[in-house]
């Protein structure tokens, strides 16, 4: 079950209903409808993999719970070891084990050795790196006594299984969002409102720009070798959109749904594609995984409080990881290593005065923008493309293949439609300008508009569309 689903759209309002008629001003109700919806709502996937949610959850709360009965650091800090490597093993045996089975074969292959170990068929658990990062999360601020540990294990399962963020994020830190299963949700209308604005722009993002551009992208990427450098060059340009609006969409139709029974997820995404820095990029990409890895590995290896070199080392370490926990693929690494680099570079280049870049229009300013976007552009072309050969192929014919554009009409026409649409919404956002349309003090803009917006996508959504691309994370 996935947000674009018809069993969704019957699964929420229902949820929903229950909610707030049988559970409400409940706590205890409301938890426990949370985390049997959540169940349902996982196990709809494969309930066969229901148990290994259920093995991180309880492991990560018992874990704190060990935690906050003793005062003695070598055993709290045994407790928490064993926690990371059950929920990390766990993690590295169903999603790393053949990639890392394979980079064995391959150093030695280098020498000339030829080694046989059977790699296995494992099928990957959807949600597995985010769910795990959100109860490990947990267990470290208990550890470091950030947060004291729950007994309340219903409020606790219905934090780390929430099925809005179960899937795909946002990442839930325990800091954060876990105080706030500890109180009754009371309904708010303007809340719910809002919940439903985020839900329409996010299924708009979805359905009618990620999926339609996906059809042209899919096409060109499954025959590279059928395709010249312009097209390929159009293609990576188009899955940049593409990889933004699917997850900011999904990441908006999470938080959206999470508004609906009074929890706030953290934002994941601030219009990125206006970064003027690679560094600026990644405080607006992914956020609640980027502030993960940065409180969690990057201040822990010292961050920039250390020596310059020490700093690039901890940069590296933490965007090469960031890399791999994307998936198990060379690509991936590579992909982190280059931001992690290009981070490297930029601090060289501006020095503290990063921080200070102005928002004012100047051609500087454009350019930095134009700079940005073609660095991570063609980053994303590691991204998607996960053979190396082929990504090799994929440069060599950019740069000495040019030739004519491949044209789907469909695509060019719908797909532009959708991209105007998301860009005047991110670019009022950005600029802060008092344009609102879906939040409109004139009650006729207001349904207007969401009516538009609902007969757009039924009418030039791809509602028979892939599922989300970071579902494969």
């Amino acid at each position: 079950m996935t947000f674009q689903t018809l069993e969704y759209l019957i699964f929420l309002p229902l949820t929903f209903i229950l909610y707030w008629t049988l559970c409400r001003g409940n706590k205890t109700l409301q938890n426990g409808l949370i985390v049997i919806a959540s169940l349902i709502f996982y196990g709809w996937w494969d309930w066969r993999f229901l148990g290994l949610l259920l093995l991180t959850a309880f492991s990560t709360f018992f874990a704190g719970d060990l935690m906050g009965k003793t005062e003695d650091p070598k055993k709290r800090k045994l407790i928490l070891i064993g926690a990371i490597l059950l929920n990390l093993g766990i993690l590295f045996f169903f999603k790393y084990f053949n990639f890392f089975v394979q980079a064995f074969i391959d150093a030695f292959s280098l020498f000339g050795a030829d080694v046989e170990v059977s790699t296995l068929n494992i099928l990957l658990p959807v949600g597995i790196s985010f769910y795990t990062f959100s109860a490990l999360s947990y267990s470290i601020d208990v550890y470091q006594k950030k947060v004291e540990p729950t007994k309340d294990i219903l409020a606790y399962l219905a934090y780390v299984m929430f099925f809005p963020s179960i899937l795909s994020g946002p990442i839930s830190r325990a800091q954060k969002t876990l105080p706030q299963y500890f109180e009754s949700r009371s309904f708010n209308y303007d809340v719910a409102v809002a919940a439903c604005k985020a839900i329409l722009i996010g299924a708009v993002m979805k359905l009618c720009l990620a999926d339609r551009l996906a059809i042209y992208v899919n096409t060109v990427y499954s025959n590279i070798d059928q395709h010249n450098g312009t097209t390929l060059l159009f293609t990576s340009i188009l899955y940049t959109l593409q990889i933004y609006a699917d997850f900011a969409g999904y990441s908006l139709m999470a938080i959206g749904s999470g508004k609906l029974f009074g929890i706030e997820l953290p934002t994941n995404f601030i219009r990125q594609y206006f970064a003027k820095t690679v560094t600026d990029f990644w405080r607006r990409w992914h956020i609640s995984l980027t502030t993960w890895f940065r409180d969690y590995i990057y201040f822990p290896l010292g961050g920039n409080r250390c020596s310059k070199s020490r700093w690039m080392l901890n940069t590296m370490i933490v965007f090469t990881v960031s890399g791999l926990w994307h998936g198990a693929a060379y690509t991936f690494l590579i992909w982190g290593a280059f931001h992690g680099a290009c981070m490297v570079i930029e601090r060289q280049v501006y020095g503290n005065k990063i921080k200070e870049i102005s928002d004012n229009f100047s051609i500087a300013n454009i350019l930095r923008l134009a700079l940005t976007f073609l660095i991570v552009n063609f980053a994303w072309i590691f991204f998607r493309v996960n053979n190396l050969n082929e990504v090799m192929t994929i440069f060599k014919k950019i740069f000495t293949e040019p030739g004519e554009l491949f044209v789907d009409i469909d695509t060019f026409l719908l797909g532009f439609v959708a991209l105007a649409i998301v860009f005047v919404y991110d670019f009022i956002k950005e600029k802060q300008l008092n344009i609102h349309l879906l939040s409109s003090k004139y009650i006729v803009v207001r349904y207007a508009t969401a009516i538009l917006l609902i007969f757009y996508i039924l009418a030039f959504g791809v509602l028979n569309g892939g599922s989300f691309i970071y579902f494969q994370f």
